[in-house]
């Protein structure tokens, strides 16, 4: 991840996660408040309709008591029945002024009935006077306390017979051994829902029992008493987090546009920022690529202060230190090899003379001594002579190439035109010799001479060894070798040289690039020394693998060309 990228993050993160860490401990504190704010709405809410119901069934019980005590219509009924008169006009009358009693009283359900049961006149249900009603008695005789009584009673409606849950109070009237129950009310869920108005909250009239109270976290329940002390209805409050919703909602959208703001300011401030801050870092990445590439006249302007600025002038005192120290060592390395090939030419060039000097010594004594046969002594012992004088030549003709190897001139070339040439080169060999290229090769820059004699020295090397062993082992596979072309990434291009041939000598393979090493009887061992030589004056570097079948010469080289020479190499032979 570039600077770049990692900037724009840390600013999001920044920017981001104040206003997510504040929206959701707003959500939370909003979420709390509300439910404690919901919580005291159903308690105050249910507080209203207990104190309701219970200030209405006691301004109930206080109307029928004096509607018991003196009302003319209970007096002529309980007169009536006391004197055996109480007939069919006499339930007629009375049922037909009872509803206008009802009305006058502020209720809905009314009616009238004897001790044995028997209905004598309802308002709200007049089909029902001459039946028995024992429950609407029962109830008239337990009212014992102004506690809210409910009971189920069936009402006369638009639609036909239903049935009300009814507020219901009650008295007796009695005159010697007569007595008459009334019994009045007022419809539930009306009155509960007179009471609770309030927007969010809503009310319900529950025949029986319900959910337990408290289990509902947004539900509150009162049970209310009916017949026999049981729960005859209950009255469920409850209230719905539609606001909470809202508000939630308003609070997300406030939120979102906050971050949308804030992500895009974050980002905008971190591409401003990061050209400043990623700059001199990324030329330091630059020159640290040119400086593995073999360029070391890298400087840094040190313009900036900081860290960033300290940063660059320590990466140019590395830069100077290092430089310094690899010419002392370059320095070092080539007297040190300077001296050893000096070493090994003093040792190739001792091992002709002494053949020379014996020869030239027999010629000598020959002629002196006047022997019949001298001339053909001469000609054997001249052409010996001549020979180890070739072989000299030979010698320091090698050494004169390997030692005025000159500095790299790079130019664009054509890689596969490249390889076809040398593969052809070597058509003539006994070892078949292939091309093959992976992919398109792509630019090169590089000494075409030079690089050239690299192919041709590991070529011609594959070829001796392939022949050299189908010579020693017939019946074998045919020798060959072969030449891959590959790419090795975006900057660098790979040549791969193999062989089937015998395989290099364990003893040689460690010291296999340096001079005069070589396995082979009459070689110089200056070939691969000097293929060396120029793959690293490229920039590049070199490989072998070698088996018990075959060897393999990688070679991989930079394709923007050598590195520029530095001012050590002026001094090379």
């Amino acid at each position: 991840m570039t600077l770049r990228n990692r900037l724009a993050l840390a600013m999001l993160l920044c920017a981001l996660a104040p206003l997510v860490g504040a929206g959701a401990l707003a959500r939370g504190v909003l979420a709390r408040r509300y439910v404690e704010a919901d919580a005291r709405r159903r308690e105050a809410a249910l507080g209203r309709v207990t104190e309701t119901l219970s200030r209405r069934a006691a301004d109930q019980d206080r109307a029928l008591a004096r509607f018991c005590a003196r009302d003319p219509l209970i007096d002529q009924a309980v007169l009536a029945l006391g004197a055996g008169q109480f007939g069919q006009d006499q339930r007629e009358e009375l049922g037909a002024v009872l509803p206008d009693a009802a009305a006058a009283l502020g209720l809905e359900v009314l009616a009238v009935v004897r001790a044995d049961g028997e209905v004598l006149a309802s308002a709200h249900y007049p089909g029902q006077a001459g039946r028995r009603d024992p429950d609407t008695w029962r109830r008239a005789a337990q009212a014992r306390s102004r506690e809210p009584l409910v009971r189920k009673v069936r009402v006369r409606a638009q639609g036909g017979p239903r049935d009300l849950l009814v507020l219901e109070s009650a008295c007796v009237r009695r005159l010697d051994r007569v007595a008459v129950a009334v019994a009045g009310g007022r419809a539930l869920e009306a009155l509960v829902r007179e009471v609770v108005t309030e927007e969010g909250v809503q009310v319900e009239v529950v025949e029986g029992r319900t959910t337990p109270v408290g289990v509902g976290v947004f539900e509150r329940a009162l049970p209310l008493r009916g017949m026999d002390d049981r729960t005859a209805a209950t009255v469920v409050v409850r209230t719905t987090d539609t606001a909470l919703r809202r508000v939630r909602a308003e609070l997300d959208a406030l939120l979102l546009a906050a971050a949308l703001v804030a992500g895009l300011a974050a980002l905008l401030l971190a591409v401003l920022l990061a050209p400043p801050l990623a700059r001199p870092i990324r030329e330091v990445a630059e020159a640290a690529d040119r400086i593995a590439r073999g360029d070391r006249v890298v400087h840094l302007r040190e313009g900036s202060g900081g860290e960033v600025g300290r940063l660059v002038a320590a990466f140019n005192h590395m830069t100077r230190a290092l430089d310094e120290a690899e010419g002392r060592l370059r320095r070092a390395e080539r007297m040190a090899a300077w001296r050893d090939m000096a070493r090994q030419m003093a040792h190739e060039i001792k091992n002709p003379l002494t053949p020379i000097r014996m020869a030239v010594e027999l010629l000598r004594k020959a002629r002196q001594r006047g022997l019949e046969d001298f001339d053909a002594l001469f000609d054997e012992e001249t052409r010996v002579v001549l020979d180890e004088v070739g072989r000299l030549r030979r010698l320091v003709e090698d050494f004169s190439r390997f030692a005025r190897a000159p500095r790299p001139r790079p130019e664009a070339l054509d890689v596969h035109e490249l390889l076809a040439h040398v593969v052809e080169l070597h058509g003539a060999q006994r070892a078949k010799v292939s091309l093959a290229l992976e992919g398109e090769p792509g630019p090169l820059r590089g000494d075409r001479d030079q690089l050239t004699q690299v192919l041709v020295n590991l070529v011609s090397n594959g070829c001796i060894a392939a022949e050299e062993r189908a010579l020693a082992a017939p019946g074998g596979p045919e020798p060959a070798v072969r030449v891959t072309c590959s790419s090795a990434g975006e900057g660098a291009l790979r040549w791969t040289v193999r062989d089937n041939g015998a395989g290099i000598p364990e003893s040689v393979r460690a010291r296999l690039f340096e001079p005069y090493v070589t396995s082979r009887k009459g070689g110089t061992g200056l070939g691969l020394a000097i293929t060396y030589r120029i793959v690293t004056d490229h920039g590049g570097h070199i490989t072998a693998r070698s088996e018990a079948v075959g060897t393999t010469f990688v070679v991989e080289l930079p394709r923007q060309g050598p590195p520029e020479p530095g001012p050590e190499a002026e001094g090379e032979p």
